[in-house]
């Protein structure tokens, strides 16, 4: 028999929620856990740690794009899962995995599912076609 205590779980409306605010913020500390893991699967290994996330999304959204943001398409939720459908969108202002800025925008599609546990981001899955944001920027045809 499984026991539930509502007090352990969190709905799938609150993880909604969770994902939801950490969309209009992208701001690490406050929803993802310390041992927090982030797949970008276009990389060869995760990262891991919330300072270490941290660091990925402030290259990515105040380094390396100028006015990035994700669009939503959707959000789908379960127990301790959400799927976000969204597209990246910015401008290339400053240096990618060590290519110059190009001063190009991008609009990206992309998928995340984000494992949520006591309100936190405990691990993320990006997928998106790493080819169509370079085409896009340039460095590749």
């Amino acid at each position: 028999m499984v026991s539930q205590h509502k007090s352990a779980k969190i709905t799938y409306q609150e993880n909604l929620q969770v994902i939801q605010a950490f969309f209009e913020s992208h701001d690490p500390v406050s929803f993802f856990a310390e041992d927090a893991e982030f797949y970008d699967m276009s990389q060869p290994e995760p990262l891991r740690g919330r300072e270490a996330i941290g660091a990925m999304m402030h290259m990515m959204y105040q380094e390396a794009f100028s006015d990035a943001r994700p669009e939503s398409q959707g959000l789908m939720a379960g127990e301790n899962a959400v799927v976000a459908e969204f597209i990246f969108h910015g401008k290339n202002t400053g240096s990618l995995m060590g290519a110059p800025p190009t001063s190009k925008t991008v609009a990206v599609p992309m998928i995340a599912v984000y494992e949520v546990e006591g309100s936190k981001i405990q691990r993320a899955r990006l997928y998106y076609d790493s080819a169509t944001m370079g085409r896009q920027l340039g460095l590749i045809e």
